[in-house]
């Protein structure tokens, strides 16, 4: 029986029991005002046809019970009818308006569903010669998705990857996860180097801190006043950590022959990410000169480095946000993701992400703290679709 047949089905049994021992008992008992609670039951838990069917019912059976087929006095048959026919109104009224509180709310959330679609894709994501999986679970219920940001674009010069975590969680946090995206994507197709695109990414989160938006957003009550000194301060507490892989195109980080796939990736302030190898053993690619998250960069006297490396045929890289791997548990443990991944190292990509995202969610009991984001990347298969 569906979700909303059930409550529809309780309601009129309900009724049904009210109206046979009605029937039953003396007629000095009068059991019509239990009776009326049948629609207005219905108003809240039943569809607006099934509170409607509820409410005629209800008051067609006492209004023929205790209005014409009972021996009454004219006034308790006219306050019979009143009654019920008051009750039966308020009920319909009520269900109607809950019928269109939930339409709004549908269309609300289709709309914003949209637009969390169209700033982060769904997964999976392929280019030429990369293949990224992965799952997004937003802390916020009625969220989509929050803090985590990631993106798969193919350029001309190789396949580029990202993954970050915005300070916070949740859709405040929006804007500062925008900006990187729109930054990192326009500096993808225009600059060969991850470097220089991860500086370009930063610029762009400095100007989202720096425009009238932002601004306008620390003063949500239209009061000015706030020094520019808190400003700053506020700007820098919303750092984004992130790491950026990249391959390359006709030249040395190009796919080899053999399987071999030579990547670089930069890190900013973010979780080393994790090599599978096809033999099942789990390791962490530590960067050799990890940097400061997005927003920090000026704190540092040099720029951010990549590391190169050229991942052995078959191998995976999982990379994750701060949501897995500090998912609390009810007793306070934090979730053990490289245990886990040694034990599942041996199943395919999709296997794994189905494990893992069900392991976490029975992990801390269906209650998750913060946004979680996990990509999967791995040499694309020739001819596949």
């Amino acid at each position: 029986m569906s979700s909303r047949r059930l409550p529809f089905a309780l309601v009129l049994a309900y009724l049904t029991v009210v109206v046979i021992i009605d029937l039953i008992t003396p007629a000095n008992l009068r059991l019509n005002v239990f009776a009326a609670l049948a629609p207005l039951t219905a108003a809240m838990v039943c569809t607006f046809r099934q509170t409607v069917f509820i409410g005629v019912l209800d008051f067609c059976l006492m209004v023929a019970h205790h209005g014409i087929l009972a021996d009454a006095v004219p006034l308790n048959r006219v306050s019979s009818f009143v009654g019920n026919a008051l009750m039966v109104t308020a009920s319909i009224a009520v269900a109607r308006l809950r019928r269109d509180a939930e339409a709004l709310l549908e269309r609300v959330r289709a709309t914003g569903e949209a637009a969390q679609r169209a700033l982060l894709r769904p997964l999976p994501l392929r280019t030429g010669g990369v293949v990224v999986d992965g799952f997004y679970v937003s802390s916020q219920r009625e969220a989509l998705i929050g803090g985590d940001i990631y993106e798969v674009v193919d350029t001309p010069y190789g396949t580029r990857v990202l993954i970050g975590d915005v300070r916070g969680k949740g859709l405040g946090t929006l804007g500062a996860g925008a900006a990187v995206l729109t930054a990192f994507r326009e500096a993808a197709y225009h600059r060969r180097d991850l470097e220089s695109g991860v500086e370009a990414m930063e610029q762009g989160l400095h100007r989202y801190h720096r425009s009238r938006a932002y601004q306008s957003s620390a003063h949500p009550d239209g009061v000015p006043g706030s020094s520019p000194e808190s400003l700053v301060m506020r700007a820098s507490e919303e750092f984004v950590t992130a790491l950026v892989f990249g391959t390359e195109e006709g030249g040395p980080g190009a796919p080899g022959d053999d399987g071999k796939v030579p990547v670089v990736f930069v890190d900013c302030g973010h979780l080393a990410p994790f090599l599978i190898g096809p033999d099942g053993d789990v390791r962490e690619l530590e960067a050799a000169d990890p940097g400061l998250p997005l927003g920090l960069g000026d704190l540092a006297p040099a720029r951010r480095t990549g590391r190169r490396l050229t991942l052995p045929a078959e191998c995976r890289v999982l990379a994750c946000t701060d949501g897995v791997t500090e998912a609390r548990a009810p007793d306070g443990g934090f979730y053990p993701l490289a245990e886990r991944l040694g034990a599942w190292a041996g199943l395919s990509t999709p296997e794994l992400l189905e494990r893992l995202r069900a392991d976490l969610d029975a992990h801390t009991g269906g209650r998750l703290q913060d946004d979680a984001a996990v990509l999967v990347m791995e040499r694309a298969v020739v001819g596949a679709g």
